[in-house]
């Protein structure tokens, strides 16, 4: 098993006893952490779902008054009235932090509606689009921040699961097998000197009883 190339003594026992236990607290963070953030995941991916169909919903809408836009008016009319279109929209993007991930937080404030484009040509059903497009707008920006939001937090999560699977396999082992064999040898060393020390002993209780 490989193991630190270091010194075998009690000072780097005792370095290598910390070293190892502030890997297995960082394994149990990492552990707790790569949980919240598949909750956190599995959350906003079914809230994901919620909105993309709203906003499927709302861009279905707006789709049909413009096929009653281009029949009543034709294409020409509603490209000329598109180029006046404006929402005035306000966009504001925050950023909030989960678990050291910062996700981004969107609100979009649209004005009233107001046409943008004269009478002549236009009618209802263009009135009908401009509403639809303004009323998705702020559903598409709930929509942009949950979807970036998991980019980052599934990016997140990746880079965590890669630390533990280091910390699992490479780190925690090394530590253990080095603290292993500086115990080992330590333990060898203090028997080979108390040995030493009773070879010792004896010799000087032989030479004591010689000399009686």
């Amino acid at each position: 098993m490989e193991r630190l190339p270091i010194s075998v003594n009690k000072s780097n026992l005792v370095h290598t006893r910390e070293e190892l236990s502030f890997a297995r607290e960082g394994l149990e963070l990492l552990d707790e952490k790569k949980e919240a953030l598949m909750s956190h995941i599995s959350s906003l991916s079914t809230k994901a779902e919620r909105v993309r169909a709203a906003m499927n919903r709302a861009l279905e809408e707006a789709y049909g008054h413009l096929r009653d836009a281009v029949i009543s008016h034709g294409r020409l009319a509603c490209e000329r009235a598109s180029l006046g279109a404006k929402a005035g929209e306000a966009v504001e993007v925050r950023e909030k932090s989960f678990m050291g991930v910062a996700l981004p937080v969107v609100r979009i404030t649209v004005p009233r509606f107001l046409p943008s484009y004269g009478f002549l040509g236009t009618g209802s059903s263009m009135d009908g689009v401009a509403k639809s497009i303004r009323g998705s707008l702020e559903t598409i920006g709930e929509l942009a921040e949950i979807e970036v939001g998991l980019f980052r937090l599934v990016n997140e999560i990746k880079k965590t699961i890669k630390r533990i699977n280091a910390l699992e396999n490479i780190y925690i082992p090394v530590y253990e097998a080095t603290m292993k064999h500086i115990e080992e040898n330590l333990e060898e060393k203090e028997r080979e000197f108390l040995f030493q020390l009773k070879r010792q002993k004896s010799r000087r209780e032989e030479v004591e009883h010689g000399d009686f």
